[in-house]
């Protein structure tokens, strides 16, 4: 009994066992199972939400799993859900009407189905404009085909763009074809990748000389290497720019080339190289280099125009020194009355040659920028009489009026340069006298705009002479111009006169004017703007009052190499007791001034042996830092003036100069 009773307890713990096995095992199963339904529900949900369309077929092109999106691309309508388990043997026959090539749609359909081999990304045009993307994946389970995967992607966007992009970039390399720009794009390590055929033009390679080259290399000299270097690295910052590169094409000639480059990127905006637009300027270089190379050549013809007029000047001014001073110097001793008369015409001769080179001087000063204007006060009235004065002689003589009128209206003191303004009417007034025969010639100064800063001035020369052809009028400021060859022989001149007169009125901001008849007679017309000032220098002003017993055995060391210039010098300062020693150039001036004592040194310019600019820098250096020294100069243009300065000279005195000049500068460095 007891072996039974054990027997049955033992079969009921086995039966309990079981029974608790199974029941573990169902709820391994129904977790297993609930674990698997969610899989299946997310990657259904997965599957559903896709912008793609999806299809899962099994081995038998039975429908396993589907969504919307494609029963929308392909027009289905039927829910996703009521699809599985449908036979999709024949969908390619039912929905090849969609695409451009029907059978070509079946037929990949099946070779893809009959290959069993990945295929992503085949592209799939449809009759309706659009265009779709097609992957197809084979499912293999344990080495066993159970089936296979499609997805359709609607890309008729992105493709658009893409041919959009495409056009554009065609339409931009056709235009630059057009204008016959070369377009070249190379890596980053500057291996060329495209080139199109205006750039092979340029060039005279073709594309596949060169493709797959460094660009560098086949174009550039060793010398412009380091440049092409340089601008790809900037290219690899993301810089652009434009630079000229001297090159060699291919049959060895040197061209040139405007090049604007910038970096090159692909479409997700990752640099992979750099792109150049290039335009021979080869022509427009050799322009340059030309107009360089007349640039240069005008300079150096206004180098040798300046030196030329300087050497003139001082060839020319040298013996007008000597004529004008001692004439002067001749008409204080007791003379016969004839004696008087020849020795008066032969200094009015001489200032008449000495107002030709200063007009020459001053259009080549005006010309080279190289002309100041004052700017002080003075009294335009006063001004205006002593021109009158200075030319009723000339008028009496001719039997002439001469009418001056002034407004009362004109300020006591305006801002200007009256030096300039009595030359320009000096110089109109003068052609009026010379070409008036009988009448008169007259100067109005009225005020033609007025307030309390400025005052405009118009000034108006007019005549009753021979007049001016209307012909003529429009050429008058043109230099050397004269209306014809009877008027320069029977009055003379240059032609410069009124060329200078227009350029200084025109320095001034001013405007000139003519009205004439042949025959009838001349008005000219200058309107200016000055300022009103307050203090007044007078222009000429007369040499300064002074104790001649101040000047008495002052000592003054003359350096000039010209026995003349020399004679008037000591004629004219001894007059005043002062001590004079001569010396015929700078060296022997240098060596006198070694061991003697000097109040003041006249030194001329040009001279043999050593100049006066050479022996200035060496007295500065060696002898004396206070010595006053004052360049006697035949030289009238500014440069020449500034040398002196520059030197160490103290002030400057311009052949010819007259007693009064030359006292004036004196006493300005003695007392």
């Amino acid at each position: 009994m007891a072996t039974k009773k054990a027997l049955m307890e033992f079969l009921q713990q086995e039966r309990n066992a079981r029974v608790e096995a199974e029941r573990r095992l169902e709820e391994t199963i129904t977790k297993r199972v609930s674990e698997l339904s969610h899989a299946v529900i997310r990657f259904s949900n997965l599957i559903a939400n896709m912008q793609e369309g999806v299809l899962l077929e099994d081995e038998n092109r039975f429908i396993v799993l589907t969504n919307e999106k494609f029963c929308s691309m392909f027009s289905v309508p039927v829910d996703p859900a009521h699809l599985i388990g449908t036979d999709c043997s024949g969908s390619a026959e039912q929905s090849k009407h969609f695409f451009t090539d029907p059978e070509g749609f079946v037929h990949g359909i099946d070779t893809l189905l009959l290959n069993r081999k990945k295929v992503i990304g085949e592209i799939l045009y449809l009759k309706d404009g659009r265009t779709f993307s097609r992957d197809y994946v084979p499912i293999v389970i344990e080495g066993s085909y159970r089936g296979h995967y499609w997805k359709y992607a609607d890309i008729t966007t992105q493709k658009r763009q893409e041919e959009a992009l495409i056009r554009s970039e065609e339409k931009y390399r056709l235009l630059i074809e057009n204008m016959n720009l070369g377009l070249l794009e190379v890596d980053l390590e500057g291996k060329i990748i495209y080139a199109n055929q205006s750039f092979c033009k340029m060039s005279g390679f073709g594309r596949n000389d060169i493709y797959g080259k460094i660009a560098e290399n086949i174009f550039t000299q060793s010398e412009n290497r380091n440049l092409v270097r340089q601008k790809t690295e900037s290219r690899q910052q993301g810089k652009m720019d434009a630079y000229e590169l001297e090159i060699t094409n291919k049959h060895g000639l040197k061209r040139w080339w405007m090049i604007s480059g910038a970096p090159l990127f692909d479409q997700n905006g990752v640099q992979i190289g750099s792109t150049g637009i290039h335009l021979d300027i080869t022509e427009q270089k050799q322009l340059e280099f030309t107009l360089r190379e007349a640039k240069q050549m005008a300079e150096d013809t206004a180098k040798a125009k300046e030196i030329f007029l300087a050497n003139m000047s001082h060839e020319i001014r040298t013996p007008m020194n000597a004529i004008l001073g001692l004439g002067n110097q001749l008409l204080k001793t007791d003379l016969l009355p004839k004696q008087r008369s020849f020795l008066e015409s032969i200094n009015n001769a001489a200032d008449n040659l000495l107002v030709v080179i200063n007009d020459i001087l001053d259009f080549s000063k005006i010309e080279s920028g190289q002309f100041d204007l004052e700017s002080i006060g003075f009294n335009l009235p006063d001004l205006l009489t002593q021109i009158s004065n200075m030319l009723t002689t000339k008028t009496e003589e001719k039997g002439l009026k001469f009418i001056l009128k002034t407004d009362p209206a004109i300020a006591p003191v305006l801002i200007g340069d009256p030096f300039r303004i009595h030359q320009i009417l000096l110089n109109l007034l003068s052609n009026s006298i010379k070409f008036t025969d009988h009448g008169d010639v007259s100067l109005l100064c009225r005020v033609d705009e007025s307030n309390d800063n400025e005052q405009t001035i118009e000034l108006i020369v007019s005549d009753t002479g021979v007049g001016i052809d209307t012909n003529y009028i429009d050429k008058i400021f043109l230099k050397f111009s004269q209306e014809s060859t009877d008027v320069a022989r029977k009055y003379g001149g240059t032609g410069l006169g009124m060329a200078i007169t227009k350029q200084l009125v025109d320095l001034m901001d001013g405007k000139i004017s003519i009205v004439s008849k042949k025959g009838q007679g001349t008005q000219i017309t200058i309107g200016i703007t000055l300022p009103v000032g307050r203090n007044i220098l007078q222009p000429g002003k007369p040499t300064q009052q002074f104790d001649q017993a101040l000047l008495k055995d002052k000592k003054i060391l003359l350096v000039e190499d010209n026995k003349v210039n020399r004679l008037i010098a000591t004629t004219i300062l001894s007059q005043f007791g002062i001590q004079i020693t001569e010396a015929v150039n700078g060296e022997i001036a240098a060596n006198i001034l070694r061991t003697n004592t000097f109040d003041l040194v006249l030194m001329d310019m040009q001279m043999p042996v050593m100049d006066g600019i050479t022996a200035t820098i060496m007295i500065r250096k060696e002898i004396s830092t206070t010595l006053p020294i004052i360049a006697l100069t035949a030289h009238a243009l500014l440069a020449e003036q500034n040398r002196c300065l520059e030197a160490g000279m103290n002030d400057f005195l311009s052949k010819p100069f007259t007693e009064e000049k030359l006292m004036d500068i004196i006493l300005k460095h003695l007392l």
